[in-house]
């Protein structure tokens, strides 16, 4: 398609440079050299030169957002890789490279990038968060890329508490990354939610590099809810991870961290079950035992009843003549002895629909023996109803 129209069209001078710029978008790439000529304009935009050793030079010019973004101090003698598009500057014809973004080479120079930022961000306070993790989280902010086992593998683990999960899909590794992963924590700021989690899987130590960002740490400072960092450790752990309230190595760490108030509450609670059970059952076991040893006193006095009228009952004979008036009286006052006894056998006012209420062991016989909230257990005849005293009222 290019061909056509370089063919079969005569630009001016304006026009092709417009067509080239055009093509040189398509042209994206990653190159690596030392920095040259650094200038900085008054708007913040950084012009400089990259060469190699065989001393091959290119122009490059880096926009302020962009240098900011970077994180960098741009020195003469850095050993770099931009990454960016060419591109033809119309005024003066002249060739230069577009950088977006700028990562530092070689792993001394990387090493005293981090220490020296450490040590910068430390003075500054950025590493005293101390923000403690909601109990019973609900609503979780993560930020991942959705490609790879992280995001699975923090799922995997996260208890059946019924979580809400917001993800928002971001690059983690290279420079590219620092715009994605400040857009989602600045997007999650927004949101109502009960901590924040950024995680990546485990790499090389270079692949980290996005984590010693400053924008990026800056990111979370002030941050309103707690920050989780699950980025892995290396020997030297990452910046982010210092500025963050909690780190932890793996998905796992940060599922299993927000899984812990949940998984003790359970445990509580099934303890809690376990030992109400217990306690009713041994209170049951206690109020049989009383209600049997009543049950046997009735009986044996309805037997010594029996035994007495059958006694009474072998002398009639002998004595009915002599006696006939005391053995009727008597026989009167057994029986009613007996009708008493029977009419007020509890197991018998049980069976009509009358209860027993009992507070701590002790049968309540008045409405002053109770009050409002007092729990109370209610005897009917096959079995305790627990209940709890909500109100009461005088006759």
């Amino acid at each position: 398609m290019y061909q056509e129209i370089l063919k079969n069209n005569i630009f001016t001078v304006s026009e092709y440079i417009e067509f080239l710029n055009n093509f040189l978008e398509g042209c994206e790439a990653k190159i690596e050299g030392e920095v040259n000529q650094v200038k900085k304009s008054s708007k913040g935009h950084v012009y400089f030169s990259l060469k190699d050793k065989n001393g091959s030079v290119l122009d490059c010019v880096i926009w302020s957002y962009y240098y900011r973004l970077c994180g960098l101090n741009l020195e003469e003698g850095m050993n770099v890789v931009i990454g960016g598009t060419p591109n033809v500057y119309a005024p003066s014809g002249r060739l230069s490279f577009k950088a977006s973004t700028i990562e530092l080479m070689g792993e001394g120079a990387l090493k005293k990038q981090y220490e020296e930022l450490k040590k910068k961000l430390e003075k500054e306070g950025f590493f005293d968060r101390q923000l403690e993790l909601k109990k019973y989280p609900k609503k979780i902010g993560i930020v991942t890329s959705k490609y790879g086992a992280v995001i699975q593998d923090f799922l995997n683990n996260l208890g059946r508490y019924n979580f809400k999960i917001q993800f928002i899909d971001s690059r983690v590794e290279g420079a590219e990354a620092i715009e994605d992963i400040i857009s989602a924590i600045r997007t999650f700021r927004e949101k109502e939610i009960d901590c924040l989690i950024v995680m990546r899987g485990g790499g090389s130590k270079n692949s980290f590099d996005v984590f010693n960002n400053e924008n990026v740490i800056k990111e979370i400072n002030n941050f309103p809810c707690t920050v989780i960092a699950g980025l892995g450790h290396h020997e030297d752990e990452p910046l982010f991870a210092l500025a963050s309230d909690y780190s932890v190595s793996t998905p796992t760490a940060a599922a299993e961290l927000l899984n812990s108030s949940w998984d003790e509450v359970i445990y509580e609670i099934k303890n809690q079950e376990q030992y109400i059970f217990e306690k009713y059952n041994n209170l049951l076991l206690d109020i049989n035992h009383k209600i049997e040893k009543v049950v046997n006193n009735f009986s044996l006095l309805e037997n010594e009843i029996k035994n007495k009228k059958n006694l009474l009952n072998n002398f009639q004979d002998n004595l009915i003549n002599n006696f006939n008036s005391v053995f009727k009286i008597t026989r009167n006052k057994i029986d009613y002895l007996e009708k008493v006894i029977t009419h007020n056998d509890p197991e018998r006012q049980l069976k009509l629909g009358y209860s027993i209420i009992r507070k701590d062991n002790k049968i309540i016989k008045n409405i002053d023996e109770i009050d409002k909230d007092d729990l109370i257990d209610l005897e009917v005849f096959d079995g305790i109803i627990k209940s709890k005293v909500y109100d009461k009222k005088r006759k």
